[in-house]
């Protein structure tokens, strides 16, 4: 039986629970169990049971462990994914990826390494 990812990148054009405006500067620990879109600055760590959009003038610095995660704009630190992470064409990532789904669109920039496990070794996303 062959593996198919769920279509995270379906969910993109979805209205987010919550927006993390574009003016906000935070430190800390961001718990969340529905989607979150972040447009402004993030240094710590990101728990979540949904959808993560980091938008595309977003820089976000953190560890995140997410079911789903979407990235238009800039991240710096190790992702592990549930299910699927998105890279889209103005995404620059910098730290490694761990998820039985990746899509990396042409234009985007990615420095770290991929590790596509499946199971719920790989994050979840539960706190």
């Amino acid at each position: 039986m062959a593996y198919t990812a769920p279509n995270a990148s379906a969910d993109k054009d979805e209205r987010p629970d919550t927006v993390f405006a574009g003016d906000l500067e935070v430190q800390g620990t961001i718990k969340f169990k529905g989607s979150l879109l972040i447009e402004g600055v993030f240094n710590g760590e990101i728990l979540s049971e949904g959808l993560l959009v980091v938008g595309p003038d977003a820089k976000v610095t953190a560890t995140i462990r997410t079911k789903n995660l979407v990235s238009k704009g800039e991240i710096s630190g190790d992702v592990y994914a549930g299910e699927q992470v998105v890279l889209e064409e103005t995404a620059v990532h910098n730290g490694n990826i761990t998820s039985p789904g990746i899509v990396i669109e042409r234009g985007s920039t990615f420095n770290g390494s991929c590790s596509m496990k499946r199971g719920p070794s790989t994050g979840s996303g539960t706190f």
